[in-house]
């Protein structure tokens, strides 16, 4: 990465320039399930061997709190038969259940500035809590089964938003002042420091990148363990974000595609207000995930969701995948045209990030 949010190149403004791991990992599997799919075309073999050691590098006896980056590394162990990548994943759940507090039942931050109480990503920790189930099985360990079992029902507990059928996006307050767990958590609220900057964090909100990975994990846990919890789960959050029902509001019924995000007006997930949609902008890159979740909801679900799986699939094709740029764009307007950076040049600039997930998304539409 190397523009910031003003439309400044990282160069020009005199930052070091950013790079992220984690789309050098999606790209590297992408590659990979090109192969899978495609055995006789061998036009991409020379990219694989450059970026396999690339990615051995960056995560040898990885530790990064994502979830969902188990399901990358087994993935990629089964396309590839590299057992680096079967020990990476055991490495990433050996680090998940390491940060699981059995004292409290779940995993959080216990002690990040100015929220000594303890906070969680709701995406992170779900997800990390869906990899210790999976893995407890894959690697024939009951402790992580157990302990992300415990994770999840953690997170119901205290994150679901039962009137919206839905979750935050960051949830605060996990403690009590004596140590106890807090029944009544709230709806994060602070400061990220990032590359020099900072931001505001609104963890009273729902982003459809965070929830489509949620869903997509819940279902991963379910294909592993046949445990119909993980499907009803999982089903319950795709229900609201499908047509003809749209109870959240979400899916643009006019230019197609799910809206950035909800955002409520209350402080806690058991009285969360009313809740309104962001429309000015939509997540373009990882709401493409979504199209993974309902085709895999349908191979579970006798095509449940087969209409709103072909309606992802048209605005992934002719709305997310821009052909004259060859690529995704980031954050995009509500009619799909490209928004424009803090200095007014037109931020037309497509991300790795968001063509990575979209290729993991076509190439789940043959597995």
């Amino acid at each position: 990465t190397d523009v910031n949010g003003t439309g400044e190149t990282d160069d020009a403004s005199g930052k070091a320039m950013r790079h992220d791991p984690l789309t050098d990992l999606r790209y590297l599997h992408d590659l990979w399930l090109y192969k899978s799919q495609n055995p006789t075309d061998n036009r991409f073999e020379s990219e694989i061997t450059r970026y396999t050691p690339i990615v051995k590098y960056e995560f040898k006896d990885s530790h990064n709190e994502r979830g969902w980056l188990y399901d990358e590394f087994v993935d990629l162990y089964n396309l590839s038969h590299d057992s680096f990548y079967k020990d990476t994943a055991s490495s990433l759940a050996a680090g998940f259940a390491k940060s699981f507090d059995p004292q409290v039942g779940t995993i959080y931050k216990p002690n990040s500035s100015g929220h000594e109480q303890g906070s969680y990503r709701v995406d992170t920790a779900l997800e990390a809590g869906c990899a210790l189930v999976q893995a407890g099985t894959l690697f024939n360990n009951p402790q992580w089964t157990q302990e992300g079992l415990s994770t999840i029902k953690f997170i119901y507990d205290h994150a679901y938003i039962s009137q919206y059928h839905i979750f935050p996006d960051q949830m605060d307050n996990v403690l009590n002042q004596d140590g106890s767990v807090n029944n009544q958590e709230q709806f994060f609220q602070g400061v990220s420091h990032s590359n020099g900057g900072s931001y505001a964090v609104k963890g009273g909100q729902t982003q459809m990148g965070n929830i489509s990975q949620i869903i997509t994990s819940l279902l991963d846990a379910y294909q592993v363990t046949h445990t119909q919890d993980f499907l009803n789960k999982a089903t319950d959050l795709l229900d609201g974000l499908s047509l003809p029902n749209n109870s959240l509001g979400l899916w643009d019924t006019s230019n197609n595609g799910y809206y950035f995000a909800l955002v409520y007006s209350g402080n806690t997930p058991t009285q969360p207000g009313t809740l309104s949609v962001v429309r000015s902008k939509k997540e373009a890159g990882r709401q493409a995930i979504m199209l993974q979740a309902f085709h895999q909801a349908n191979k579970l679900t006798n095509d449940k969701y087969k209409d709103m799986e072909n309606r992802m699939l048209d605005v992934a094709l002719n709305r997310i995948y821009v052909s004259s740029l060859h690529g995704s764009l980031y954050l995009v307007n509500p009619d799909w045209t490209a928004q424009k950076f803090h200095n007014g040049t037109l931020n037309n600039m497509v991300t790795t990030e968001a063509m990575g997930a979209e290729l993991e998304s076509l190439f789940s539409l043959k597995k």
